[in-house]
């Protein structure tokens, strides 16, 4: 019997949010990311095994690992932001 498994990641766009680099010194959007791996067999995703949270600079490039408070932190101004408008 053929058994195939692995895992995938996935990456899913939260917003984007125009911040200073923390890097680079300069005012550039900045994408919150939410990164996530999947276990799958055969191909089909079945759960998550890990889930992570990042940032990455439109600058530079710099990428900088978030928690999941400052996540979902970053989203709530993103929010407030979008309100405003």
């Amino acid at each position: 019997m053929l058994l195939i498994f692995g895992t995938k990641g996935y990456r899913e766009v939260l917003g984007v949010l125009t911040l200073v680099c923390r890097y680079c010194g300069h005012p550039a959007a900045h994408r919150i990311e939410q990164l996530t791996n999947k276990f799958t067999l055969f191909f089909i995703p079945l759960f998550t095994v890990s889930t992570h949270f990042g940032m990455q600079c439109a600058m530079c490039g710099a990428e900088s690992q978030l928690d999941r408070a400052e996540a979902e932190e970053l989203r709530g101004t993103l929010r407030s932001q979008q309100h405003l408008r």
